[in-house]
């Protein structure tokens, strides 16, 4: 069984890539000094949670002493597992985000996914979302026709055939 991983008001949280444009891997990162925990999940699903984070601040007061300065990735980084979905609420009696993670299993395994909760200060989201917006513009610039992320070295899309 992989392993599940629960964190109130983690020192690190964080989302980064390892590779070359249009090579890149995901990761989200969290954890304290000693504890540290990497998970693997697509482009994609870092602008979503960005952008869902972003709705959810417009009516949180972001206290800018809370926010993070250090948001890149800490070495080594090594997914534990890889991330198929993500759950956020904000509960507005701690003032804080609850996130849970799920673990991406194979149709045919038949063990419960691994789960990730994380308990987060509106500081440390609105900087993850500061951050995951200049990681998803950083790409390869998209189609204008589909949106798919242009070759680098030709700016060729298949659209174009």
């Amino acid at each position: 069984m992989t392993a599940s991983y629960h964190f109130d008001r983690p020192q690190h949280f964080t989302a980064g890539t390892v590779g070359p444009k249009g090579q890149r891997t995901f990761f989200l990162q969290f954890g304290e000094p000693g504890e540290l925990v990497s998970l693997k999940l697509e482009k994609g699903q870092v602008h979503a949670l960005a952008e869902l984070f972003d709705q959810l601040l417009d009516s949180v007061d972001v206290a800018e002493a809370d926010v993070p300065l250090a948001l890149d990735l800490i070495d080594p980084v090594e997914a534990a597992w890889v991330v198929a979905s993500i759950g956020v609420a904000y509960e507005e009696d701690d003032d804080e985000f609850v996130v849970v993670v799920e673990q991406l299993v194979d149709e045919d395994d038949d063990t419960d996914p691994a789960t990730a909760e994380l308990r987060l200060t509106p500081g440390q989201v609105q900087a993850f979302v500061t951050r995951s917006r200049d990681l998803v513009a950083s790409g390869r610039p998209p189609c204008e026709f589909c949106g798919r992320p242009l070759d680098d070295d030709d700016g060729w899309c298949p659209c174009f055939n």
